[in-house]
């Protein structure tokens, strides 16, 4: 099923954290340390890149699954272009070598290549110079959409082979956040186009009084 299939989603937050609760403490607590790192609030986040850095590290230290540690790398390298994108944007250098602001692979690339779009990425993610273009143009809805897509189906790739064990549970949270957000920005684009319609509507009931008074 698509990301763009989800209208709704699939339990309210109040019935998730019933099953939630199923699990064991320790579980329960690596899941909110998980989700609490990974949260999409956080992508835009132009100040704390530093500590989201040493608590995403400090979660993979804590974790002996694979398949969790590579989520978490995943996510924190796409935060980490993105938030390099955000950082060129403003117009600011490329961070020195010994500063601590992004995490992964990523980051000699990015410091390397400052200046190219795709900070030569594109060989490993594609989507990066489409993101880049958005976020120069402001398209928000967008590069918003763009972003969950990809988490999206990077879930649903890594998730066939696991049932029934904590891998499922986290990456199944993990998929339930992006549909709470997907249909937030769904909601939102929708009041935008209700907005402009409401916009458009008074302009000619505007003009039309404006008529009926001459």
């Amino acid at each position: 099923m698509s990301l763009w299939d989800v209208k709704s989603k699939p339990v309210t937050r109040l019935h998730l954290e019933r099953r939630l609760a199923l699990l064991n403490d320790q579980d329960r607590q690596q899941l909110a340390e998980i989700e609490t790192n990974l949260h999409w609030a956080k992508m835009s986040t132009e100040n704390n890149d530093v500590e989201i850095s040493i608590a995403a590290e400090h979660i993979l230290q804590s974790l002996d699954k694979p398949l969790l540690q590579e989520v978490i790398i995943w996510r924190m390298e796409l935060r980490t272009i993105m938030a390099a994108i955000r950082r060129r944007k403003l117009g600011k250098d490329a961070p020195a070598k010994n500063e601590r602001w992004g995490y992964g692979q990523v980051v000699p690339f990015i410091r390397k290549n400052w200046q190219i779009d795709d900070f030569s990425l594109s060989h490993r993610f594609a989507w990066v110079s489409h993101a880049n273009t958005l976020f120069i143009e402001d398209k928000s809805v967008e590069l918003e959409k763009l972003l969950l897509n990809l988490s999206w189906e990077h879930y649903e790739s890594i998730g066939h082979s696991h049932y029934f064990d904590f891998e499922a549970v986290v990456i199944y949270v993990l998929r339930w956040n992006i549909v709470s957000r997907w249909t937030q920005c769904h909601e939102q684009e929708a009041m935008q186009q209700f907005e402009l319609l409401v916009k458009n509507g008074l302009g000619d009931f505007n003009q039309q009084a404006e008529i009926n008074t001459l």
